[in-house]
């Protein structure tokens, strides 16, 4: 969920209750007394659940995939395929984390049906860990269909002046390396400037922002495939940059490998490929 969606699930609450249970202030929310003793009695019920689930699942022999993930590539591209996944394997629930450590994936260590999914521009050395490479990101413009038949022409990379950029602060590159090969097309572009727009912490942030029709989103295949086959969004130029992000998929490496990592190996490399089929 985004952050706006949070906040307006919190106030809906504080509806229901008729009472605040948190003091909003500069430095971000703080429990009142009220939010505190409720938050101790939902946890412990939670806990409660939690632990009812575990024995259900080792006494009916239920396997659990681990997939500690990348948020945006949670997001936007392993949810939306994970149907077919369940479909292939019934009996396997997969716990997809995207809290934590976003570099070495630790948790491989401690859980034996566990994979993770990286991003680096180099192969990562890891000790004990295995790296497969899953795809290059290539990097393109992309909006709202109601952006680009909107009033403001989008025609020409030139014109990008005059819309909203949407930016990933987080990523190293971006909109400098577009709109510099775009320049050797259209001497337009020059006036851009690739750091002035709407800045997002993360990649599905930014999309979410651009499917809203608030801009324009540097787009990075083969994330954003989905939401372009829905026709969430298009792509108004032909022209695409390669990125140097690369994305891994990262297991134990053991003499007998899990079933459950073998399966979802299986699984994600037969997606990755029929995505590209697709294009």
């Amino acid at each position: 969920m985004t952050p706006a969606a949070v906040s307006h699930q919190l106030r809906l609450l504080e509806e229901e209750l008729r009472t605040e249970i948190f003091v909003r202030g500069g430095r971000g929310l703080t429990l009142t007394a009220t939010g505190d003793e409720l938050y101790r009695t939902v946890a412990n019920a939670f806990a409660l659940i939690s632990d009812v689930t575990q024995k259900i699942r080792k006494r009916e022999g239920t396997r659990v995939l681990y997939v500690d993930s990348l948020p945006s590539f949670a997001s936007c591209w392993l949810v939306p395929r994970l149907g077919s996944f369940y479909a292939a394997n019934p009996g396997v629930e997969v716990e997809v984390n995207t809290v934590g450590d976003l570099g070495y994936p630790s948790m491989l260590a401690k859980v034996p049906a566990s994979v993770a999914i990286r991003v680096s521009v180099t192969e990562p050395s890891w000790p004990g860990l295995v790296a497969e490479k899953l795809f290059h990101e290539e990097m393109f413009p992309a909006c709202s269909p109601s952006v680009l038949d909107g009033p403001l022409s989008l025609r020409s990379p030139g014109d990008l002046r005059d819309h909203t950029l949407l930016i990933v602060s987080r990523r190293l590159e971006g909109w400098p390396e577009w709109l510099g090969a775009a320049e050797r097309i259209d001497e337009g572009v020059a006036k851009i400037d690739a750091h002035h727009g709407q800045k997002f912490d993360t990649i599905q942030l930014a999309t979410t922002a651009a499917i809203e029709g608030m801009g324009v989103v540097m787009g990075r295949k083969p994330l954003i495939n989905h939401y372009l086959r829905e026709g969430l969004l298009v792509e108004p130029f032909s022209l695409r940059v390669p990125s140097k992000s690369i994305y891994w998929l990262v297991s134990q490496q053991t003499p007998v490998e899990d079933p459950l990592v073998s399966a979802f190996r299986e699984w994600i490399t037969k997606e990755v490929l029929a995505d590209e089929m697709m294009e």
